[in-house]
């Protein structure tokens, strides 16, 4: 059995490979578009919604995948938005002497 230790690492891992593919494929694609940022992360946001339709329709129907997983659309949108809201939301702090005091206690 895999303990709870080696699963995080393990999405620590997946999570940085695909940040800085994204961001990668970002630069990237803003250097030979010149499409502004907005426009490419619209882009890749459709692109996250086209990769989710593609696993969930290999995920449903008589010859779905074995995993056990069966997507749920509306359970599946609201997780992703989550994520999203609150990666947008997060900002890591170097040195917590620069934090803002947020109350006192």
């Amino acid at each position: 059995m895999t303990n709870m230790a080696e699963i995080e690492r393990r999405q620590d891992e997946a999570q940085e490979h695909l940040r800085m593919t994204l961001m990668n494929e970002f630069c990237r694609i803003m250097g030979r578009s010149g499409l502004p940022p907005m426009a490419v992360m619209r882009l890749a946001a459709r692109a996250v919604g086209d990769v989710y339709r593609e696993v969930a329709d290999s995920h449903s129907g008589p010859n779905a995948c074995p995993c056990n997983w069966r997507p749920d659309e509306r359970a599946d949108t609201d997780m992703l938005c989550t994520a999203l809201m609150a990666a947008i939301r997060f900002r890591p702090v170097a040195d917590l002497r620069t934090m803002r005091i947020a109350g006192s206690a």
